[in-house]
């Protein structure tokens, strides 16, 4: 009689809210149409959007699109990047963490323009909520303790009369780390961050906080805490905490995670009956809440208690709908992915419109320009009135330009001999992960069959083992396809024309990506060709900034140079003296105070001292004729000197060489 009536109370009070919502939907929308400008229209948006994303997801997706574009149409990074973070929000509610993702760091480069820290930290924030929804521990916290570190540079270390946004802002951070740490079972660190959370906000009142402050903290940190004590046994204070958090709860998400974990805790109990009392609290309140993983866990919990009771008809009932809100769950993302998929192309098409137009402008000043130059020109032809000097410049400006196209030809010819030496290598190296991923998914198809059969049975057990499996080998496809897709890139990048930016780059990684693609190239063409490769890489480097084409260039010829040299020495040594000679190339990086130094050696013939300070001369090669044009270390001594270092020479003739590359080091590192 109890359940009954507290049934028809909730029951009663979601009709209420329902009409409530309806009249808040129907106002806000009143108030957009009265918009009399794009900007009031955009932030009213933004509203109905917030209002739409817990329990309407097809209405919230069709306005945060529209908002996206309307902040586009009005160029401001602020709204882009508020728009960029509903639309994540609006992925991570429905378990498409990759879409989430992938518009939480559109919001991050538009929160980045907008040199806001208090944007930027926000994103900070979503990005570290979206990974440790996703289980990548690692980089939630590297997220969160970007948003944090950023946050704390602005406060005030007393932390007394701050900014109340920043300070706020601070405090959801700890409240966040205390999630992240109990998601991860590391209690002890979720507790002290929870605690020190708690501490602050009180701490705040009067202050910087209000007494609103403190209840939404409040709000969202009973049931953390209450998680925190369930799983170290103490259930007792772990109801306290949820108790407390559904008293104050101001909606049904929130009592959905109070009433699961009271689920959970009478549960382990042996109190099965109020187990089933509260999950079944949390399955009428999810019908007016779009929170499918609350109810998956409320779905999950009644089907174990069943299970524990050997109640065969709820444990069957319970599991049919488990399955059929994993397919709701489910069938949402891919409609989510759909719909990403479409206006991701629209953001495409926006974006192809915005750099057309830029195109356009910047032909324009060309135009200006160019014609303002000739103008210029004639008038000094007019006025000097010395034709004979005229065609002299005209003859030698002619010359020029012709010396200077034949000299980007050569460049380019030696550009792309070194790529196809490079792209020997690539079939070799591209084939062995495009093999694992075939044959993985021949083992996935044969699995997958299986698991349909283990369903039938009802053995779940077994499909459950199966479906772990199939897990496993998808990762394995993923991991052997991102592989390929990197070799590939890699060849792409060299063969690009350099655009001169440069990125944090990986030095080792470059070092170690170009020796074994020279090696495959080398082998594709001298079959019987073998080396030792020996690698001594610095690991406290980090990541430079650097342009990643043209340094990869430099290495690409000075490693395919190495080759060259050894595999000479061998052909052109006495077979006796052959016999015991074994090619060895060398790649090593270090650390020297505040510069990276890079030294590529051989033990081939090295070439005469008295030459060695020419080997960076354009057009000066140790090659034979037609073998060489000479460019190679003239391009690599430019690259070089660009990135503001150095590059030099040791060699010993008939024994060895070493090119020392000298970057200044400029890392990217985690906050």
């Amino acid at each position: 009689m109890r359940k009954a009536f507290i049934t028809i109370l909730i029951l009663l009070y979601l009709h209420n809210a329902y009409t409530q919502t309806t009249q808040q939907y129907d106002s806000l929308k009143n108030l957009i149409r009265s918009s009399k400008d794009d900007s009031t229209t955009f932030y009213r948006t933004v509203d109905l959007i917030w209002a739409y994303i817990p329990s309407n997801s097809d209405s919230a997706t069709l306005y945060v699109q529209q908002n996206i574009l309307l902040a586009q149409k009005m160029k401001s990074d602020a709204a882009l990047f508020m728009g960029y973070a509903q639309y994540a929000a609006l992925e991570q509610i429905n378990g498409n963490y990759s879409g989430a993702l992938q518009y939480g760091l559109r919001g991050l480069r538009a929160a980045e323009h907008t040199n806001n820290f208090i944007s930027i930290s926000e994103e900070y924030f979503i990005l570290a909520d979206i990974y440790r929804e996703a289980g990548d521990y690692a980089q939630a916290i590297y997220n969160l303790r970007k948003a944090k570190h950023l946050l704390e540079s602005k406060l005030n270390p007393v932390f007394e009369h701050e900014n109340p946004e920043t300070a706020s802002r601070y405090v959801n951070c700890l409240v966040l780390a205390a999630q992240i740490f109990e998601t991860f079972n590391q209690l002890d660190s979720a507790l002290q961050y929870a605690n020190n959370a708690h501490d602050l906000s009180l701490k705040g009142l009067g202050k910087w906080g209000t007494s609103e402050d403190t209840l939404y903290f409040s709000l969202k940190l009973d049931p953390i805490i209450g998680n925190i004590y369930s799983k170290n046994g103490d259930y007792y204070t772990a109801i306290t905490y949820y108790r407390a958090g559904a008293a104050i709860a101001s909606g049904n998400t929130n009592l959905i995670d109070n009433y699961n974990g009271e689920a959970s805790i009478f549960k382990k109990r042996g109190q099965l009956d109020s187990s089933i009392f509260y999950a079944n609290k949390v399955l009428e309140l999810s019908k007016a809440a779009h929170y499918l993983m609350g109810k998956l866990q409320a779905l999950n919990l009644l089907s174990d208690v069943y299970t524990l009771e050997h109640n065969t008809d709820s444990v069957a009932k319970y599991l049919e709908l488990t399955i059929e809100t994993k397919d709701s769950l489910f069938n949402t993302k891919k409609v989510m992915e759909i719909q990403s998929i479409s206006f991701n192309e629209q953001l495409r098409q926006q974006e192809i419109k915005d750099q057309q137009e830029k195109y356009q402008n910047r032909l324009r000043i060309y135009l200006l320009a160019g014609g303002l130059l000739v103008f210029l020109l004639v008038a000094a032809i007019l006025y000097r009135n010395n034709r004979h000097k005229q065609k002299a410049k005209v003859k030698i400006e002619k010359a020029y330009e012709e010396l200077k196209s034949t000299q980007a030809q050569l460049i380019q010819s030696e550009k792309m001999a070194s790529l196809g030496e490079l792209t020997a290598g690539i079939a070799h190296e591209i084939q062995n992960p495009l093999n694992f991923v075939n044959n993985f998914s021949e083992v996935n198809k044969e699995l997958l069959i299986e698991l349909k059969d283990e369903i039938k049975k009802g053995n779940t057990d077994e499909a459950s083992a199966i479906a772990n499996d199939v897990i496993e080998n998808e990762e394995k496809i993923n991991h052997h396809g991102k592989r390929a897709d990197a070799i590939v890139k890699g060849m792409l990048q060299h063969s690009r024309t350099s655009t001169g930016q440069k990125e944090p780059t990986d030095i080792n990684a470059l070092c170690d990506e170009y020796l074994r693609l020279s090696y495959h190239g080398m082998r594709a063409k001298e079959k019987e060709f073998n080396a030792t490769l020996k690698t001594d890489f610095d690991n406290t480097i980090g990541k430079m900034d650097i342009v990643p084409q043209d340094i990869g260039r430099v290495l690409l010829n000075l490693i395919n140079n190495a080759f060259y040299a050894t595999n000479e020495k061998l052909n052109h040594y006495s077979s006796q003296l052959a016999a015991g000679y074994k090619p060895l190339i060398s790649v090593q990086t270090r650390k020297i105070n505040n510069k990276v130094e890079i030294r590529v050696s051989d033990n081939g013939n090295g070439i005469p001292e008295k030459v060695s300070d020419k080997i960076f001369q354009p057009f000066f090669t140790t090659k034979p004729t037609g073998e060489g044009t000479g460019l190679g270390l003239s391009v690599a001594y430019d690259i070089i000197k660009a990135h503001a270092g150095e590059i030099k020479v040791l060699t010993k003739e008939g024994e060895r060489i070493e090119f020392i590359i000298t970057l200044p080091l400029k890392m990217t590192q985690a906050i």
